[in-house]
């Protein structure tokens, strides 16, 4: 996975993690994330757009 840096030299905060969403969805296209004993569910719809479900 390849992360861009997009800080600039005028803040010192660091910039957030970026990577592409096929490479994060693999190729069924989607993602499991477990947060706060949760699960929740990342995947791309039929139409190309993105939505997170618990």
């Amino acid at each position: 996975m390849q992360f861009a840096d997009r800080g600039t030299e005028s803040d010192n905060t660091p910039a957030p993690r970026e990577v592409e969403s096929r490479e994060l969805l693999g190729p069924q296209g989607q993602l499991v994330i477990q947060h706060d004993n949760r699960r929740y569910v990342l995947r791309i719809t039929r139409s190309g757009k993105l939505i997170l479900t618990a």
